[in-house]
């Protein structure tokens, strides 16, 4: 249903206003993470409540979706402060990954308890299934006093320690490196981008360095916050927020861990698209598809931009395409030559263009060698006529062969021109071989409602690197999840109690109630809750 208002909301002509994101008086957005999921634009960002009481403010992340980057639907808040939980004051600076089939959020929260913290700022994390309901982690994963460079005091609200920004790390694969910033040791009153490094383990983080490169020696600037890395061409790019009266500053090096003199300082922003960028902060960059896209915070908006790049490396900033396709998927995954195969597309203000289409070939070990969508009887440039629209198409094969030769299965991909969307492999036979194997229609947006408890099993979990069951349920429920080894005897039980509503992840670290140490092998999980009995496997490789 959402799906429909969010597409309703379009037409054929552009807004006068730039692509932007606003959530209505009194709130102004913050630093927030912008993700794509399923052809929509995602937003979640640190709610700044214009007026709101002392202590009342920043205490949630709102919640936007868009098709297209233009219209924007306002979706409940999410991961409000907790008065039971240790970020008990402010929630600030998600940074979204996914992996292993969840969202996990690393975000910035404070606590507030009189004599021992006074606004203390560390890292949370929390996880989804859905991107709706989110369920934290009991404790902070990374604080100030695991950082020996860092300006550490619990009882003042002064010292830095936010602003998570989380990507792979791209010298080794499986690790996850962490920028933040925080008040550097030697120079308080400043801050710096710091760096931390994971192995997998979302709950564990470990010092690497500070960047000194954005430190007030070099920037001029005691503030620095709001980092964030991407890379294009072999050079990265660290943006960071200062207090300068033009904010945003950048960097670049061809090493994302270089010391100082490894990477080139180069400036304000506004330097290099030559106009006033003085309102713009808390940068953001979203690679989608081919498309490079640029976003800010900026009174009380977020901007969105697709980067043009230039020569080296500079770049301007340009307003991203109205059109655009949400996804597509074949009706049939498997059709014959004389079949009418039909090709469902979901978009966002289709009068205003359409889709550039463009065909792959796969071979038997998936290699694509790219073939003009007309020589398969495809039209490059189909003509739409509703944002939910069905192209047919009457197969043919590439490269031609009879249309009787039953050994020869061509499997092809559609996808647009500039990658932002994909069908999943269609195959087209032999009309000896008919094949009436079902895909299924395109799902509904965002995902289908869950109805019934789901529950997996993960071999190595992002909380603590040890195996765990995910248990997610439609409602908060009783719920209760037992380990038994290949004999079927119970050796541990992971959770009897109230479960919330969404994701759970339930980690193991290989011992049994009794706290004793299990052997390497195959156990198996078993979930109880209501009516409902599901299993799963977990593999225990190491403790």
């Amino acid at each position: 249903m959402l799906a429909g208002i969010l597409l309703a909301a379009g037409g054929p002509a552009p807004p006068a206003r730039a692509s932007v994101m606003v959530p209505g008086s009194p709130i102004r957005p913050k630093d927030f993470a912008l993700i794509k999921h399923d052809g929509y634009y995602h937003v979640f960002f640190i709610v700044n409540t214009v007026g709101s009481a002392p202590g009342g403010n920043e205490v949630e992340l709102g919640h936007a979706i868009s098709p297209d980057l233009y219209h924007w639907t306002q979706l409940p808040h999410v991961l409000h402060s907790d008065s039971t939980s240790w970020n008990n004051s402010h929630v600030w600076a998600p940074s979204i990954v996914y992996k292993d089939s969840l969202w996990w959020m690393l975000y910035a929260g404070t606590t507030l308890i009189t004599g021992e913290y006074n606004d203390t700022q560390r890292m949370g994390l929390a996880v989804s299934s859905d991107l709706m309901t989110w369920n934290r982690v009991e404790h902070p994963v990374f604080d100030a006093t695991q950082v020996p460079w860092t300006w550490v005091d619990s009882l003042s609200s002064l010292p830095a320690f936010r602003d998570p920004f989380v990507m792979p790390d791209p010298t080794t694969p499986g690790a996850w490196l962490m920028y933040y910033t925080a008040s550097y040791g030697p120079d308080s009153l400043a801050d710096v981008v710091g760096v931390a490094r994971s192995t997998g383990d979302f709950t564990s983080w470990t010092d690497v360095e500070p960047l000194l490169e954005t430190w007030r020696a070099y920037t001029f600037n005691p503030v620095t916050e709001s980092p964030h890395l991407f890379e294009h061409d072999g050079l990265w790019y660290l943006f960071i927020s200062t207090d300068s009266g033009q904010p945003l500053t950048f960097y670049t090096t061809t090493d994302p861990l270089a010391a100082p003199s490894g990477w080139t300082y180069r400036g304000r922003l506004r330097s290099m698209l030559g106009y006033d960028t003085s309102t713009w902060y808390a940068s953001e960059y979203l690679r989608d598809g081919t498309r490079d896209l640029f976003a800010f915070a900026n009174g009380d908006r977020l901007e969105f931009h697709e980067i043009e790049w230039g020569a080296g490396w500079s770049f301007s900033l340009l307003e991203p395409p109205y059109f655009h396709v949400l996804g597509m998927n074949w009706a049939d995954s498997s059709v014959t030559v004389a079949d009418t195969a039909r090709l469902a597309l979901r978009t966002a203000n289709w009068a205003s263009g359409g889709p550039s289409l463009r065909t792959f070939v796969l071979d038997a070990l998936g290699n694509e060698t790219e073939v003009v969508p007309e020589s398969l009887g495809l039209a490059s440039h189909p003509v739409l006529a509703s944002d939910q629209d069905t192209l047919a198409w009457l197969p043919q094969r590439w490269p031609r062969v009879s249309v009787r030769d039953t050994l020869y299965v061509m499997r092809m991909i559609v996808r647009t021109a500039d990658s932002t969307a994909e069908a999943a492999p269609i195959a087209v036979r032999g009309v000896a071989v008919p094949d009436t194997s079902h895909g299924g229609d395109l799902p509904p947006w965002p995902n289908e409602p869950i109805r019934r408890p789901i529950f997996r099993t993960l071999s190595h979990s992002p909380m603590g690197g040890a195996p765990a069951a995910v248990v997610i349920l439609p409602d908060a429920a009783d719920a209760r999840v037992d380990l038994y080894d290949v004999r079927g005897r119970r050796v541990r039980t992971l959770a009897a109690g109230r479960l919330p509503r969404g994701a759970t992840v339930l980690p193991w670290d290989g011992r049994d109630d009794a706290g004793v140490p299990r052997e390497r092998g195959i156990y198996f999980a078993r979930l109880v809750t209501g009516g409902d009995v599901r299993t799963g496997r977990l593999l225990l490789l190491a403790r």
